[in-house]
């Protein structure tokens, strides 16, 4: 279902209302990109939130929520966006706790994709007081494709195999999120599936090499929030390594064994007031593999991940240099 299929305005409450109505079972809310900074360029996806004191960060969800002041009564029809009213905040919480995780499950493929397969530069996943997503009754994303005010972006945006190529990547991410969806339902364990809200660094590196649909690297002064490990002791000279991760959560809870079912040697990381659980820091695939198994007797959505210097990178390319 389309909410428009032209340049008409709709207000942004209306557009969840179609959704609500219609029963459908995701709302992707998707837009291009604009920045002060004219080499800012990649692909970014938002979820529901209250985001970060960061105003790097923050300026998204005033750009995006500018919309609003074209509508009438907007100042009653958002009250609950205002993050200075205490009973604003707990309403947005009730929006955001609602589909929290499926929402960040979408938006994660979502961003996978656009790096996979259109060798988009990934800035990753975030959350945000969004205007567009509040009141949905599905797991809702906003999805920025790019940056109009990046010229050599731009003209990939505007490309008819641009827009084929995101456009395929959007479909693609649904329907693998509607696979594994109908899969856990079923009791059905996929290798690398899960549920378990993720959300990836706010912007993995980048292949410098060109494809045919990528725009060429440029700099960045934007940097990226980086992750903060906590209660990991790591070994000298241990750069690449596998754990399993288990769990994202927005609790902070204290690493024992008592917390995390009996296991042993977890560990996390926390980024934008979310934290990641995994267990163990392995230097073999094997080793990394056999653990996975004992975990997921505990942790049925638990998968493998893998990491350099604790930043995670792709699975398959550390499979390739691991011992």
């Amino acid at each position: 279902i389309l909410t428009r299929d032209d340049d008409r305005f709709i207000e942004l409450y209306q557009r969840t209302v179609i959704a609500n109505r219609a029963n459908a079972d995701v709302f992707i809310s998707i837009h291009c990109n604009a920045n002060d900074n004219k080499t800012a360029y990649g692909t970014e996806s938002f979820v529901l939130g209250m985001g970060e004191k960061d105003q790097r960060l923050n300026k998204t969800a005033q750009l995006e929520n500018a919309a609003r002041l074209l509508e009438e009564n907007w100042e009653s029809n958002y009250e609950e966006l205002n993050t200075n009213n205490p009973a604003a905040i707990i309403a947005l919480r009730a929006y955001q706790d609602a589909f929290l995780e499926q929402s960040i499950s979408i938006a994660d493929e979502i961003q996978r994709q656009f790096e996979g397969r259109v060798k988009r530069r990934n800035r990753g996943v975030k959350q945000q007081p969004l205007a567009v997503l509040r009141g949905s009754t599905m797991p809702a994303v906003l999805v920025e494709l790019g940056f109009l005010t990046n010229p050599g972006e731009e003209d990939f945006l505007q490309s008819t195999q641009g827009k084929e190529l995101l456009a395929s990547a959007i479909y693609r991410a649904v329907k693998e999120y509607k696979f594994k969806r109908e899969q856990r339902d079923a009791g059905i364990q996929t290798e690398g599936s899960s549920l378990t809200p993720v959300v990836e660094n706010s912007v993995p590196p980048v292949s410098d090499k060109p494809t045919e649909t990528s725009v060429e690297p440029i700099p960045e002064s934007i940097a990226a929030a980086p992750s903060t490990v906590i209660n990991v002791a790591i070994e000298d000279g241990l750069t690449l390594h596998f754990s399993v991760q288990i769990a994202v959560s927005r609790n902070d809870l204290p690493c024992l064994p008592e917390n995390f079912k009996g296991l042993e040697s977890v560990w996390k990381q926390e980024q934008y007031g979310l934290y990641k659980y995994f267990c163990g820091r392995l230097t073999t695939f094997t080793e990394a593999e056999a653990l996975k198994e004992e975990v997921l007797e505990h942790y049925p959505d638990a998968y493998l991940v893998a990491f350099e210097k604790d930043k995670k990178i792709d699975l398959n390319e550390a499979k390739k240099r691991a011992p």
